[in-house]
């Protein structure tokens, strides 16, 4: 679409001048680091409250990128002597560089969540919980409310909707609340995954819609296995865990979180 090239020239000019601070001799190596998170970002600009900016958080990443993996304990020379990865990739149709930045960048952002939380608005939760109701009549729904130490748990699910209909219609000032979330580690696992194999351009066929093939799934596995998601000490064999043989532990995570949403994942830099 026009517009959508208008974005992509813009973006182009922001980063050409954005090499301008490092030498010429680097620019195609920052270019080739970056091939595949300048793409994802651009669909996320920058909003003041009243204006929408095209996102400079590619380029910050790259300014910071030292720092985020000495925060995050990601290793370029493990990454790039993980033989299981680097075939995972290369069947894929990737680059090994620009893939390790991606799985950089969004892993130092969801490792700050994790840790640290994230901030969510009322109404945006609220709006969320209304739209799965919506294409699920039948869905299950279950309030529970903690009282000092004690927890009701409250499932009429015709009052549920009855009420968060009412709260959606209503201008009510408790949608400006903003409260601190902590997601659960395998959530945050699955947003990893589920983000890198929707917005990698990978190059493959898969088997049939709706799955995954076996280099996903390792590709998947061997990601687990860098971020110490599968546990293992230092110089274990990965291949147990980042084949085939793994595949029960990439498959279950995604269906345990079938239904989650996948929202999008931006630093905070």
């Amino acid at each position: 679409m026009e517009s959508d090239q208008i974005l992509i020239n813009q973006e182009e000019q922001l980063f050409n001048d954005f090499l301008k601070d490092y030498p010429e001799s680097e620019h195609e190596d920052i270019r080739d680091s970056l091939k595949y998170l300048r793409p994802y970002i651009i669909n996320y600009p920058d909003f003041d409250g009243e204006d929408f900016s095209l996102s400079v958080d590619a380029f910050n990443h790259y300014r910071w990128r030292e720092q985020k993996m000495a925060e995050t304990s990601l290793s370029e020379k493990e990454f790039f002597n993980f033989k299981e990865m680097q075939e995972a990739i290369a069947s894929l149709g990737l680059e090994p560089k620009p893939t390790f930045e991606f799985i950089l960048y969004l892993w130092y952002v969801l490792r700050n969540w994790l840790y640290k939380g994230m901030n969510e608005r009322l109404d945006e939760r609220i709006n969320r919980m209304w739209n799965k109701m919506q294409e699920d009549p039948e869905i299950n729904i279950s309030v529970d409310f903690k009282v000092g130490k004690n927890h009701f748990k409250f499932e009429n699910k015709d009052f549920l909707r009855a009420l968060i209909a009412h709260y959606i219609k209503s201008d009510i000032i408790a949608g400006d609340l903003i409260e601190k979330i902590y997601p659960k580690k395998r959530e945050i696992d699955y947003l990893l995954l589920r983000t890198l194999l929707s917005h990698l351009p990978i190059k493959h066929k898969k088997p049939k819609k709706g799955t995954f093939s076996q280099a996903e799934r390792t590709f998947g596995l061997c990601v687990l296995w860098l971020i110490g998601s599968i546990n293992h000490k230092k110089n274990d064999d990965p291949s147990i865990y980042c084949s085939h043989d793994g595949n029960a532990i990439f498959d279950k995570l995604v269906r345990d979180y079938a239904d989650a949403e996948l929202i999008p994942i931006i630093s905070s830099l």
